[in-house]
């Protein structure tokens, strides 16, 4: 059995500092991240112990549209996305980029195994809909135990009833422990 920690929507690598300063943490987990944004992949240079994916989380393996956010400072490129309607921050919705994208769930179900200790960190801008739809259809989802995640059904126009449903698909797998936005809980 593995430890595993997958870190999707990794931007520069805070919910890692923070996992690695938490009681949970220790030597033997396995650290994956992906981050599409290339001007970010610098934070995870000299970091040896992660596997860095410079592809967006997403259904399928390929290419996908993505909306770089433009902002200056320390807050930059925080909010990119696949979605050209969200709202908040500052996308380039007039010149949008072309990352590589992995089919997550697939990815899952070749890389790891139901018995490894899997925690799963998703902060990927709207796109969490998508992919864990999808991961439940595919039966991915069945390998992870505990489930970190940031909602963004308001900045994208996701309807609440299709967030609600969700939820309740997840809260029904019994061996799923979905807990709050990470940042909140390390």
């Amino acid at each position: 059995m593995k430890k595993v920690f997958l870190d999707c929507g990794g931007n520069i690598g805070q919910s890692i500092k923070r996992f690695k300063k938490s009681k949970r943490y220790d030597k033997d987990f396995i650290i994956h991240s992906w981050e599409p944004v290339d001007c970010l992949s610098k934070f995870y240079r000299d970091q040896p112990d992660i596997t860095f994916h410079n592809k967006a989380v997403w259904t399928y393996d390929g290419e996908i549209t993505f909306f770089l956010d433009v902002s200056k400072g320390p807050r930059r490129s925080l909010g990119s996305t696949i979605f050209k309607e969200k709202k908040s921050r500052r996308l380039n919705r007039k010149n949008p980029a072309t990352v590589p994208c992995v089919d997550f769930g697939k990815w899952v179900k070749d890389n790891l195994s139901k018995e490894d200790f899997i925690i799963l960190k998703v902060d990927i801008e709207g796109a969490e809909y998508e992919v864990l739809e999808k991961m439940i259809e595919d039966g991915s989802i069945n390998y992870i135990d505990d489930l970190y995640i940031e909602w963004h059904y308001h900045k994208v126009k996701i309807p609440k009833e299709r967030h609600d449903a969700l939820l309740e698909k997840l809260e029904a797998i019994k061996t799923l422990n979905i807990l709050p936005e990470m940042g909140l809980i390390l």
